[in-house]
């Protein structure tokens, strides 16, 4: 009787180193395709506006072309410039589990325990307007009291011979409005450069020692286009020798010039304006407003969800400004360049940046010659 021995020891061990080495490549395979983040999920980052005006339209558009490049999920989140319903949407995406979220603080006082309730969670970033008491890893935005100090050397250059001026704000609660109505008097009064100097009381006039430029009035209008108008309007009333009014806000200008209108004074007093909405441009063309500051709206969206997204994949410092601060380039608009204005911010509507925010998108971060001491 035959029987049949069993096989070499080499030849069954064949199968078994086979599919050991198929494993090893597979392995190989899975760490590389995970270096290169194929299993990784996209984080998840959320925008939180201070407003629902035009002037978020472009700071949307930013985050949304940074969302695309550093392959981020972004949430916006377009609140009206109300303490209460912004606070309300901060507390409704902490419970989302964002991996980073961007917000434009109302109020950095009133609102101290939500935005350290979201440092606590996750990453924040401040955009527009601070809130360094936060705990918030960068704020992104115009050097405001270095702007505000632009904007009054707007009105100098108007009123060489000096004269009564007032200054419209909105929410005098923001960090970036306050630093914007110093840097206004501040310059009007020819101080010295102090960004951190305590705010002129609302109440009193403020005047340099000869009496030359005098601020007779800051009016508050609580983010309402509407009020803003009215205010304007009672204030010709109340400081007939005005000379000069400064809007700090985006639709400032166009308020002020509303309230103008029946007074015929439209030409007459001189309007210095902050940021680039279509009728503050129309007024510039019309010699109606003297210039305008315009901020990198849309170098604010990009920056934000830049640094969120390049946090969320674990570089929380090589992609951050010295002392945490992305400051942006501002420029000035006066008749000569609001043509081409127009066409940069055309391109920007298009998706595809263009002027001030172009710089800001390509610049490594340090401060414009514009927002330095003195300039």
């Amino acid at each position: 009787m035959t029987t049949q021995s069993d096989p070499p020891a080499a030849a069954s061990s064949k199968p078994r180193s086979h599919w050991f080495t198929l494993a090893i490549i597979a392995l190989l395979a899975v760490v590389v395709l995970w270096s290169f983040g194929v299993f990784k999920s996209r984080p998840k980052v959320a925008l939180i506006t201070s407003g629902d005006t035009p002037f978020w339209e472009p700071v949307i558009t930013g985050a949304n072309e940074a969302a695309k490049i550093y392959d981020v999920d972004l949430t916006v989140v377009k609140s009206k410039s109300s303490l209460e319903q912004q606070t309300a949407e901060i507390q409704n995406v902490l419970g989302r589990h964002f991996d980073g979220v961007a917000i434009s603080p109302i109020s950095p006082t009133g609102q101290a325990a939500a935005l350290s309730s979201v440092a606590d969670a996750t990453t924040l970033v401040t955009f527009d307007s601070d809130s360094p008491m936060s705990r918030r890893l960068c704020f992104v935005g115009t050097d405001n009291y270095a702007a505000g100090r632009l904007a009054g050397k707007q009105v100098r250059d108007a009123l060489p011979d000096g004269g009564e001026v007032i200054i419209c704000v909105g929410n005098l609660d923001k960090e970036n409005t306050q630093h914007r109505r110093q840097g206004v008097i501040d310059e009007l009064l020819d101080r010295s450069y102090e960004p951190d100097r305590a705010m002129d009381d609302l109440e009193a006039p403020a005047k340099d020692a000869e009496g030359k430029y005098v601020v007779v009035a800051t009016l508050v209008d609580n983010s309402d286009p509407q009020k803003a108008t009215e205010l304007a309007a009672d204030a010709l009333k109340s400081h007939p020798n005005v000379k000069a009014f400064v809007g700090l806000l985006a639709y400032s200008a166009n308020s002020i010039l509303k309230a103008l209108e029946p007074a015929n004074k439209v030409g007459q007093i001189k309007v210095v304006a902050f940021d680039a909405e279509p009728a503050t441009l129309d007024g510039i063309e019309k010699h109606a407003v003297v210039s305008s500051i315009m901020q990198d709206q849309y170098g604010l969206g990009f920056h934000a969800v830049r640094i969120l997204a390049e946090a969320a994949r674990g570089d929380r410092a090589g992609g951050l400004p010295m002392f945490q601060r992305r400051t942006l380039p501002c420029e000035i608009i006066t008749y000569d360049n609001v043509g081409v204005v127009r066409e940069q911010l055309k391109r920007v509507r298009d998706g595809g940046g263009g002027g001030a925010a172009a710089s800001s998108v390509a610049s490594s971060g340090a401060a414009p010659a514009a927002t330095q001491p003195g300039q």
